[in-house]
């Protein structure tokens, strides 16, 4: 690589997984799969009732998203020879998911950890169905360039950040709290000069490497794909905080839904590659396999999003009591 700049031809990373989850909705549509006798397939068992939380949509265009999980579920409702009600809008809004957890109105949903916890008291712990293997784990990181002479948070004071928005970076936000917190920094908006986010990879991390900004809290996912296109941004970038791996989007079922439907539906799930259509979803929302775990998976995120609160909590207290 000359000049030790990456190569443009690879900086945007995201428009040939954007052309082939085009590719997957488009063979997808072309499946024949609405059939008419959609609903009369299914075998005398209660429906059950889906909620996909908007939050999970990544960089795709949301009418996309919308077209694909649509299609994949009635799909699912042949396969399994169930009825699938969901909103005819596919997702819904994080107030919507809430009222519905609390007037009971849904039997499984799709979520990230941050609004599990707002309704986990009615949800059943006992099984998350979430990614498969080793990319069922995220990480995230807090990258500087190695030559600027930052070695530790306290370092990055007043300076710029920018911070990588996607699904997976729910709790970004409440590590980077409890990190400040510890080490007795202060509110991020005081402590940093400016925090900017990002929907690219590309656009938060290249300005590091670049010098264009001088830190970085991206996924160790993306790191990871974009020094695979670039080596020469993995040696000049280097870490300097770390977050523990976390489980952070999954399904999840309510307390008390039980039956044939429910072992459907989780089995679906953890056999998509099985299928050319459970390929295709799984192209379109970049995941590999599904396996159920239970509530134990969910520890390590549960726990940031706790002792953020506290920190909010201790910063609270104390300035009431100023």
């Amino acid at each position: 690589m000359a000049n030790k700049q990456p190569n443009p031809r690879s900086v945007n990373e995201t428009t040939g997984g954007s052309r082939s989850r085009r590719q997957a909705l488009a063979a997808m549509i072309g499946a024949g799969i609405w059939s008419p006798g959609l609903l009369a397939a299914a075998e005398k068992l209660a429906p059950v009732r889906l909620t996909i939380s908007e939050s999970l949509v990544t960089d795709i265009s949301i009418n996309d998203a919308k077209a694909a999980m649509a299609i994949w579920l009635k799909r699912m409702m042949l396969d399994l020879n169930i009825v699938i009600e969901f909103n005819a809008n596919v997702f819904d809004t994080t107030e919507e998911i809430v009222r519905r957890a609390h007037t009971g109105q849904f039997d499984v949903v799709a979520l990230n950890v941050e609004e599990y916890r707002q309704i986990a008291d009615t949800l059943d712990p006992t099984e998350i169905v979430s990614e498969a293997g080793a990319q069922s784990l995220e990480q995230y990181l807090l990258l500087v360039r190695r030559n600027k002479g930052i070695q530790q948070l306290g370092d990055l004071r007043g300076r710029r950040l920018l911070v990588l928005k996607g699904p997976k970076m729910c709790v970004a936000s409440a590590w980077l709290s409890t990190i400040l917190d510890e080490g007795r920094l202060g509110l991020s908006e005081q402590f940093f000069n400016t925090v900017t986010t990002e929907p690219k990879a590309s656009r938060v991390i290249l300005p590091v490497f670049f010098g264009q900004s001088e830190a970085c809290l991206t996924s160790k996912r993306a790191f990871d794909m974009m020094c695979e296109l670039n080596p020469q941004v993995g040696k000049e970038l280097t870490s300097i905080a770390t977050s523990p791996a976390m489980t952070l989007c999954f399904y999840v079922f309510r307390k008390n839904f039980h039956g044939l439907s429910r072992e459907r539906f989780a089995t679906v799930y953890t056999t998509l590659h099985n299928s050319p259509s459970g390929r295709q979803i799984a192209m379109l929302f970049q995941f590999n396999g599904m396996a159920v775990r239970n509530v134990s998976c969910l520890a390590s995120a549960l726990s940031i999003l706790d002792a953020a609160d506290r920190a909010r909590a201790r910063r609270g207290a104390g300035m009431r009591k100023g």
